[in-house]
């Protein structure tokens, strides 16, 4: 029976989760900005409310593409770049629990919504397809007198042959 797993390391340490990432601030310095996204673009780059005021289109870097998964409505590090004022590079995403500590911090505004509502999610879903049903049992005594009616009226329709209806056939 051949050993499929390879040598006596293999994999040894596949299953750890590497949690320990350090939270990366903003730095003043390299003139970088708190950004929330606002619309996705394609292609790698996204609509940004920065948190000075100011609309960015942003442009997620190399490091990160294919890497890290940016969504709508999330907060990111944004660097500013000194030529042009109305784009940015995305240089670090941060999870629901660092923009936590960052509103401890009173580096982001508390003011920030993390997730906006959808109206999808506010409505009811409902699997009838538009279609109404009525739910409610007739009584056995308003079903026999039906019947007793629609047999009275099927006699009546066979007796006259002027009011035969061709959409009846």
């Amino acid at each position: 029976m051949p050993n499929n797993k390879g040598g006596k390391r293999y994999k040894r340490n596949k299953n750890q989760v590497k949690e320990n990432k350090t939270t990366r601030l903003k730095d003043v310095t390299q003139s970088q900005e708190y950004a929330q996204i606002t619309k996705c673009l394609g292609n790698g780059r996204f609509e940004v409310l920065c948190f000075d005021g100011k609309k960015r289109m942003a442009t997620i870097c190399g490091k990160m593409r294919k890497r890290v998964f940016v969504n709508t409505h999330e907060i990111v590090l944004v660097s500013l770049r000194e030529w042009q004022d109305s784009k940015c590079d995305i240089i670090d995403k941060y999870s629901a629990s660092d923009v936590q500590k960052l509103k401890q911090k009173n580096l982001i505004p508390k003011s920030i919504k993390l997730e906006e509502k959808n109206d999808l999610d506010d409505e009811v879903m409902d699997d009838n397809l538009g279609f109404v049903f009525d739910y409610s049992m007739p009584n056995d005594d308003s079903l026999s007198d039906k019947s007793s009616s629609d047999e009275e009226s099927d006699d009546s329709d066979s007796d006259d042959p002027s009011k035969i209806d061709i959409d009846d056939i």
